[in-house]
């Protein structure tokens, strides 16, 4: 199965306020969110394994390039509005949810609200202290301030895949595995925010317990993610949703859609294809989806 597809922009649909809406296929409703600093583009590398079959809107939050300005501090409840405002528009009474880091949140969000048939929360944020927090912030701080002279070395720069690989490991184990071209595209995505608005409400983001979620949900961490690593991320995702499954994709980043497309369209369908027919996600037991690859490895060695 390619994991590309050209041509996507003749599906983006503009608001009369400017934002942008990929919306594409035919079938059961899913919405992708995405994560922040990437815009909906950054889930065309999965989307070919789920297009025969649903019909997906991933519509651009606001504070980002091609979603509505923000009047303040973004918030969990903005981003949510944002997401129903899109199905609304779609005419999606309810739909699967599938976000990504900020998208995770968004997911929980829309989940809350009643309008989820079911949630999956990838490299979902959010869930970890003030500690984490703040240095999520000063991580993308520092993405704001590059320089003019790094901006303009920029590209030069990444069009080698080994210092593709050592720029993006704060989101990729894989970053010689993408195009000079989508690189650059995530550092100017990242450039492109507003940033004033951004940091400070991702400063004040907590994730709480309330209201209770009862959706089918699953977290999906990336083995290697630096920047939401579960082993911070986790504990407090289970207290919001105590009833969700947890699934780890094998030797990825954040971003697993670019670090392995394959494995992180294959999840995304069999669990949106579970929804309907009630399979077992991947393939797995679920208590052996929340182990590490390596402790599965351990787990079947010792019942050999």
């Amino acid at each position: 199965m390619t994991s590309r597809i050209t041509g996507l922009k003749r599906f983006v649909e503009v608001t009369s306020s400017g934002r942008r809406t990929l919306h594409i296929g035919s079938g059961d409703p899913v919405v992708l969110v995405h994560m922040g600093a990437n815009p909906w583009s950054k889930w065309q590398p999965v989307l070919p394994y789920l297009l025969d079959r649903f019909e997906i809107i991933a519509p651009t939050l606001a504070g980002w390039e091609g979603g509505n300005p923000l009047a303040g501090p973004i918030t969990l409840a903005e981003v949510t509005r944002g997401v129903i405002e899109e199905m609304d528009r779609a005419g999606f009474q309810s739909a699967h949810i599938i976000g990504c880091s900020m998208g995770g949140l968004a997911a929980l969000g829309v989940a809350r609200e009643g309008r989820a048939r079911s949630a999956l929360a990838i490299s979902p944020a959010g869930g970890s202290g003030q500690e984490q927090t703040q240095r999520l912030v000063k991580h993308f701080e520092i993405l704001n301030n590059l320089s003019w002279l790094r901006r303009l070395l920029a590209p030069i720069v990444l069009s080698h895949p080994r210092m593709r690989r050592i720029a993006l490991r704060a989101v990729l184990e894989h970053g010689d595995r993408i195009s000079a071209r989508q690189a650059i595209a995530i550092g100017r995505n990242s450039a492109n925010g507003d940033w004033a608005n951004l940091l400070a409400g991702f400063a004040a983001f907590r994730l709480d317990t309330t209201p209770e979620v009862t959706v089918p949900f699953m977290l999906a961490w990336g083995e290697f993610d630096r920047f939401t690593p579960m082993v911070n991320e986790q504990p407090l995702w289970q207290k919001a949703v105590p009833h969700a499954e947890s699934h780890v994709l094998s030797g990825v980043g954040h971003i697993p859609m670019f670090d392995d497309p394959h494995q992180t369209g294959r999840l995304m369908r069999s669990w949106l294809d579970r929804q309907m027919s009630g399979t077992v996600v991947a393939g797995l037991p679920h208590e052996e989806s929340m182990q590490t690859p390596a402790a599965r490895t351990r787990r079947r060695h010792s019942a050999s």
